[in-house]
Parts: C-alpha cells; structure tokens; sequence
C-alpha cells in the first residue's frame, strides 16, 4: 500500500491531522492485517470528517478515506453493509470536493473502485459504467505526464474488461486494450507496478482471444511470461499468471499458430 490521505493535506500548526493519522493506521494495517488497526483508521477518518467545515477540502478527503477504509473493511468481512456504505462515503466525497479540489480526482477513483467490487459482488451493468465513467473523469483531470496517469488508464483498463467480461462487446474490449497498452508504455521497467500492468495488458488481450480475435493470442503470451520474469514467485498472482501461460500455449498449439 502507498501513502494516501496524509498527501491530501498538510498538518496545520497545532493540528494532530487526523488523515494523516488514518493514513498511517491503513498502511500498518496492511502490514499486518489487525482489524483493529482498521477500525481506529475509520475512527481517525471519521474525526477528520467532522473536524472540517463541507466547504473545507478536508471535509471531502475525511469522506472519501472513510470510503476506501469501509472498502477495505468489507473485504474483510463480506459484508454488503459495509461496502454500500463505502459507496455512499464515495459519492458524498465527490459531491463535496470544492471547485479546484486538486484531490478530486482520488476521490472519483477511491467511488470507482468500489463500485467495481458492488459489480463484481451483484452485477449490476449500472455499477460498472459509472466506474468506467469515474475514471474517465480521472483521466480527464490529470495530464499525462502526471504520476498517477498511468495507474488510472490501467484503472480504467480493468474496468473495461470487467464490462466486456460480463456484457461480451468487441469494441469495450479494444479500447480496454488501449488502456491497458497506454498505462504500460507509461511505466518505467524499475517500477513495482511494472509487472502488474504486464498482467493487465496480457489479460486484455486474452479477452479479445477469447472472443475469437485469435491473433492476439501471441502477445497476450509475451506479456503474461514478461511479468512472470518480474514477479517474484510469493506474489499471490503468480499461479493465475502461469496458469495463463499454460492456457494460452495450449489454445496456441490447438490453433496451430
């Protein structure tokens, strides 16, 4: 996990930065998977919720951390409460990003990703078009030498795929090609997310093998072996990637090609 809400502000004189501190209580979280540590993260975003006026970007920042931490909350729990209420966090956090809000962004992305995890878990088409839409506006707002660029194209991405996945479309596929292909090209080979956007891009293109565009199958390949040069073999996605790798050699050598 990278830092997140401490970047989104700086600590006034006197303030104890409740983001910050939320921030902080995230990231050991991750390391350690207490889910204590997560409810005091909420507690923290919830303080800075409160603390800030609606017309204060701060206010918008506390709703959307309370947005990704219930997400995270409803990984680990299952339960759907949970997830609609970081859906509902998200959406109070766009609304209430001032005009200029330099962070909107984030927070339209934080709304997105959990409405992919609402479409995963219900599939409903809604879902995943208003996250596709969302990263759109990401994109829309960062230029393209902008850091965080690259990692909302391949947002964007997999949220095409997902669509394509579950409402079959040659042209949804394309462009989640597209994305994906913009969002490599975009990351330094030394970066750690170098090997996922390998995996990204492979996956696109075996959707559109597996749709029938059968020429793509080559690629897909060399993207999906790439990355397993990069990963190291603890990674959790490891196994799927071979696992593809192995699937898509024997498709090869089925098709002759």
């Amino acid at each position: 996990m990278a830092r997140w809400f401490g970047k989104s502000r700086q600590a006034r004189p006197g303030d104890d930065d409740p983001l910050g501190t939320a921030d902080e209580l995230r990231l050991a979280y991750g390391r350690t998977g207490d889910p204590g540590l997560l409810r005091r993260a909420i507690q923290a975003a919830e303080q800075a919720k409160d603390r800030y006026p609606p017309d204060d970007p701060h206010h918008a920042s506390g709703l959307s951390a309370l947005c990704m931490l219930y997400r995270l909350r409803w990984e680990r729990e299952r339960d759907a409460r949970l997830l609609e209420r970081s859906v509902a966090y998200g959406r109070q956090a766009v609304d209430a990003s001032p005009p200029g809000d330099p962070e909107l962004g984030r927070h339209m992305s934080s709304l997105a990703t959990s409405l992919q995890e609402a479409f995963d878990r219900g599939g409903r088409q809604q879902d995943i078009d208003e996250a596709i839409a969302l990263y759109r506006g990401c994109l829309d707002l960062l230029p393209p030498d902008h850091p965080e660029h690259a990692g909302q194209e391949s947002n964007l991405a997999n949220a095409l795929l997902r669509r394509a996945q579950r409402f079959p479309d040659p042209a949804t596929l394309e462009e989640a090609v597209r994305h994906a292909r913009a969002a490599l090209d975009h990351t330094p080979a030394h970066e750690p997310m170098h090997a996922v956007r390998l995996v990204n891009l492979g996956g696109a293109l075996l959707g559109l093998v597996q749709s029938g565009q059968v020429r793509h199958a080559a690629e897909a390949q060399a993207m999906y072996e790439r990355a397993l040069r990069e990963l190291p073999r603890t990674h959790p996605a490891y196994g799927s990637v071979q696992g593809a790798v192995e699937r898509i050699r024997s498709l090869r050598r089925t098709l002759g090609s």
